[in-house]
């Protein structure tokens, strides 16, 4: 085959960040932002890789290679285009790793394998996060609404929710605080610093966290939007004492809520100001236009539970 050409969806928490990575439950979205990865052969001896961050791919390629209990692959000349800004805990690196190595594995193989992808994705993790849940690759691969939760380091519990494509999907908003200063590992770490010293105010606040959590995923499959909303804001408080979420963007969260929505940070959050994307949720799209206008806050609508990995060429 000439070229074959695969995308996967980014993916957002509607809660549970940073809890799931002691074994308690998230809730994730994969939305309508993909990445494409275009898999052909390449023209010269070595692989040609365009992408933001082409270390990442070669490290991917030598995964795939070592999966396939061979010295080297083929040459391979493996394109990354994204819609998904790096940094911004939408899932790029998961994202990535998914279309690359399921790309390579198609064009090499003809292996089409979900499952393989998503556990090959969460090695390629560990790279650029040091101790991820497997969350994030979970998400993106099998897309929609996953119910996600480590029980043990050998043992996940994976599903997706039969969620019909319910308003309360589309009525979600990406507002741009601004690429936060640390990273998701950075983030990570320093939840684990936290419940080091205090374990006890930690351990209540992951399981407030799975409480809300719970009762997000029945909002969500009975369609109460008071009780969606009242969920989102009571996990997003769990966040704040978790020390994740700056105190300007703790200030927005808030007045958002004032004006009658409610808002969380997404994945790792911000310590120091910015904290990426605020995932915002507001039933009148003239209200929350009209709140980001005066901020001048870019403001992104983002529909939720989409289709995970796909064959989009090949």
């Amino acid at each position: 085959m000439a070229s074959i050409t695969v995308s996967v969806p980014g993916k957002i928490y509607l809660l549970g960040e940073h809890a799931v990575v002691y074994g308690k439950p998230a809730l994730l979205a994969a939305i309508n932002k993909r990445v494409y990865a275009t898999v052909s052969e390449a023209r010269s001896s070595e692989h040609h890789i365009e992408a933001e961050d082409k270390q990442f791919v070669a490290n991917i390629l030598s995964l795939v290679s070592q999966h396939l209990k061979t010295e080297s692959i083929p040459p391979l000349s493996v394109k990354v285009t994204s819609q998904l800004k790096k940094g911004y805990h939408l899932g790029s690196s998961a994202a990535t790793a998914a279309a690359v190595i399921a790309g390579c594995l198609y064009f090499l193989k003809k292996i089409w394998n979900p499952e393989l992808t998503n556990r090959l994705a969460f090695e390629s993790e560990k790279v650029i996060h040091g101790n991820p849940s497997g969350a994030d690759n979970t998400a993106v691969v099998f897309g929609g609404i996953i119910w996600f939760r480590k029980e043990l380091t050998y043992l996940k519990s994976i599903w997706q929710l039969p969620v019909r494509r319910t308003k309360l999907l589309r009525n979600f908003y990406l507002l741009d605080t601004g690429k936060p200063e640390e990273t998701t590992k950075d983030l990570v770490a320093a939840v684990g610093e936290g419940r080091e010293n205090q374990p006890g105010i930690y351990e209540r606040l992951f399981n407030r966290n799975e409480f809300e959590t719970k009762k997000l995923a029945e909002a969500l499959k009975k369609g109460d939007e008071t009780e969606f909303m009242g969920a989102i804001k009571a996990g997003s408080r769990t966040l704040e004492k978790m020390g994740v979420v700056s105190t300007r963007v703790s200030v927005l969260i808030k007045q958002i809520e004032k004006i009658g929505g409610a808002a969380k940070i997404l994945g790792g959050g911000g310590k120091k100001g910015a904290a990426g994307y605020l995932l915002a949720y507001h039933r009148d799209v003239k209200i929350i236009n009209h709140f980001t206008g005066q901020r001048k806050i870019t403001c992104e609508n983002a529909i939720l539970g989409e289709e995970g990995i796909r064959l989009e060429k090949g």
